[in-house]
C-alpha cells in the first residue's frame, strides 16, 4: 500500500517536464551551459520528478537535437539549448497561446450567451 503522502504528489506529463525543461534553457541557457542541478532546482515541475525520468527526458532532447552536453573534468554535464531546441519551444509557445486565445474567445462568448 502507498501512503497517503505519496498517492498525493501530482506528477506532470512528460511532455510538459520536457518543454519546461526546454523553456529554463531558453530563458536561461542561451549563451551559458547551466547544470541539471539548476535546471531541476529552478524548475518548480521538474522536482515533482524522479531524477530517473528527468535523466531520461533530458536524454531524449539531446537525442532529438534540442539540447547540447558538455561534460566536463569533474563529471559533471552542463546543457544548452541549440538552435532546433528554440525553434521547437517558439512553435510550442505560439501554438499554445493561440489555443489559449481560442479558448479564451469561446469561454467568453459562451458566458455572454448565459447573460
Amino acid at each position: 500500500m502507498y501512503s497517503d503522502k505519496r498517492s498525493k504528489k501530482n506528477r506532470f506529463s512528460s511532455e510538459y517536464t520536457m518543454l519546461s525543461i526546454l523553456e529554463y534553457l531558453y530563458v536561461n541557457a542561451q549563451k551559458i551551459s547551466v547544470s541539471k542541478y539548476n535546471i531541476v532546482n529552478n524548475t518548480s515541475s521538474i522536482k515533482q520528478q524522479r531524477p530517473d525520468r528527468v535523466n531520461m527526458m533530458m536524454d531524449s532532447l539531446e537525442n532529438n537535437g534540442f539540447i547540447t552536453v558538455a561534460n566536463t573534468l569533474s563529471n559533471v554535464k552542463f546543457y544548452k539549448i541549440t538552435e532546433k531546441g528554440k525553434e521547437a519551444y517558439e512553435k510550442w509557445v505560439k501554438y499554445f497561446l493561440e489555443f489559449a486565445t481560442t479558448n479564451t474567445a469561446i469561454i467568453a462568448k459562451d458566458s455572454n450567451n448565459e447573460k
